[in-house]
């Protein structure tokens, strides 16, 4: 038995595709469909949660992970990724449960100009780090058998994809906007199966300690942005720009990049590159969308206020009429779009940092 805290997020949506022989047991803040109520904030819920399913592991991915909210409620930040990290480091101890703790590989202050190992010693530049830095020491005090898991940059989760890679891709889809996208901070796309597939690996080899999980090769947000557009066929400009232009409430470290070196060196495996699995996701994203590659807008030559001027491609029209944000494949059900026209999709400026 595995349970899950943070089941309900981007990583956690790929848990029964990658642990599909396990058997897990899914929580996560808010109960949902199969994921049962869990504040790891509370320990007398840990407590009991956890000495009554009785795991042999836990995957503790639950945590605050806006790093700029954290910056501006540093109180907030340390009960969710510190002292909930310690309620669980104390359950784990109490019922000699392994222990899997997602962190960050932004622990590092990013003046390296090298990918950071795990032999390299940790400097956090903002509180989110910080404060996983802090859990990655109550994992270590207190759980003889753990591992300490730092991932990169993830993306996955299609719809709940709400980071950089989600971001792209639907600006890619929804508009001809120019996209801005800094240039001057790195780190290491990770697909979140890669991830999880990694951590599997991880618990059936008792090699406990500290991790680098992330995929191999390191780039910029605008490296990652320029890849998303010319698989999806952007007809727009992905521009490079400073992250100066974007001050945002907590500082980032210039460089975030790492590599699985520990992972590697114990002949675990290896983690393939950021690209390959990139592309393995857009393709998956793609076609749970049924979305093809080139993005076209239709815009209605006499509709009702509020119907709305601009539709996607994608779901067929409803016959009588037009409704916001509805999808058309271009060359399906013609006889019901005979009030609109195919028009450019007007471009805007956009910006993601």
């Amino acid at each position: 038995m595995i349970l899950v805290t943070g089941a309900s997020g981007m990583v956690g949506s790929h848990l029964l595709d990658v642990f599909s022989e396990a058997e897990l047991y899914r929580t996560d803040l808010h109960a949902a469909d199969q994921i049962h109520a869990l504040d790891c904030r509370n320990r007398d819920q840990v407590m009991e949660v956890i000495g009554r399913v009785r795991p042999h592991v836990v995957l503790h991915m639950g945590a605050e992970t806006d790093v700029d909210r954290c910056e501006r409620d540093i109180d907030h930040a340390f009960r969710s990724n510190a002292l909930a990290t310690l309620n669980i480091a104390l359950a784990c101890q109490r019922f000699d449960v392994t222990l899997v703790y997602v962190s960050t590989a932004g622990v590092f202050d990013g003046k390296k100009p090298e990918p950071y190992t795990e032999f390299d010693l940790p400097n956090p530049v903002n509180v989110y780090a910080t404060s996983k830095l802090e859990g990655e020491k109550f994992v270590q005090s207190f759980v003889p058998k753990h591992y300490i898991v730092r991932a990169g940059w993830m993306f996955g989760g299609k719809g709940k994809d709400k980071k950089f890679v989600g971001k792209i891709a639907s600006m890619c889809l929804e508009s001809g906007a120019e996209i801005k996208a800094v240039d001057d901070k790195f780190g290491c796309p990770t697909y979140a199966v890669d991830l999880l597939a990694a951590v599997k690996t991880l618990i059936q080899s008792d090699f406990y300690g500290i991790y680098h999980l992330v995929n191999s090769g390191s780039c910029s947000r605008y490296d990652v942005a320029v890849e998303i557009s010319r698989f999806l066929g952007k007809t727009g400009r992905v521009v490079p720009v400073c992250s100066a232009n974007f001050p945002l409430s907590a500082p980032r470290p210039r460089s975030e990049a790492s590599r699985p070196y520990k992972f590697e060196l114990l002949g675990l495996g290896r983690m393939r590159t950021w690209r390959e699995a990139l592309v393995d996701y857009l393709t998956a994203w793609q076609a749970a969308a049924a979305i093809p590659a080139s993005a076209v807008a239709v815009t209605a030559s006499a509709l009702p206020p509020g119907n709305g001027a601009e539709l996607w491609k994608g779901d067929a029209v409803a016959a009588g009429g037009l409704d916001k944000g509805v999808f058309w494949n271009p060359g399906e059900r013609r006889d019901e779009l005979e009030a609109v026209k195919v028009t450019p999709i007007a471009p805007a400026a956009a910006a993601v940092v």
